[in-house]
């Protein structure tokens, strides 16, 4: 892939992430917490997703997406840890919430996961624009 394809799926994901954020603020307001969770979880996806494309790197799967950004990122001192760590709490209770027919998200849990999101979101683009300035 080159520099400006991989450059056009970075927008594409960003932007996906950030519609994911406003899903789910708009599911907060109508008390939609397994719904927040799952857009709030998606935005931190797409954001994730648009650092592996950094490297050329990507899946479609969310265990690869956590597997990679961890070995190739995290690992390697990259990013720090606690967002790694933030991206897999929100995928376990998304995961939770989806597909278990006994599982219930909490209003403090949804916007904690929406908070999050925001915060991974942001983040992610921040960590984009310095990645993409050239070394002093």
């Amino acid at each position: 892939m080159n520099e400006a394809d991989a450059a056009i799926l970075i927008a594409n994901n960003i932007r996906k992430a950030e519609d994911a954020l406003l899903q789910a603020e708009a599911l907060i307001g109508i008390n939609q917490y397994f719904g927040v969770v799952n857009r709030g979880y998606y935005a931190m996806f797409y954001a994730a997703s648009a650092i592996l494309l950094t490297k050329g790197m990507g899946s479609s799967k969310h265990s690869g997406v956590l597997s990679m950004l961890d070995k190739e990122f995290v690992n390697k001192g990259l990013i720090p840890s606690h967002w790694s760590r933030m991206l897999r709490n929100a995928f376990n209770l998304r995961s939770w919430g989806d597909y278990d027919t006994q599982g219930d998200v909490s209003a403090a849990q949804a916007r904690k996961i929406l908070e999050d999101g925001n915060n991974f979101v942001s983040w992610v683009k921040q960590w984009l624009g310095e990645a993409s300035q050239p070394s002093p």
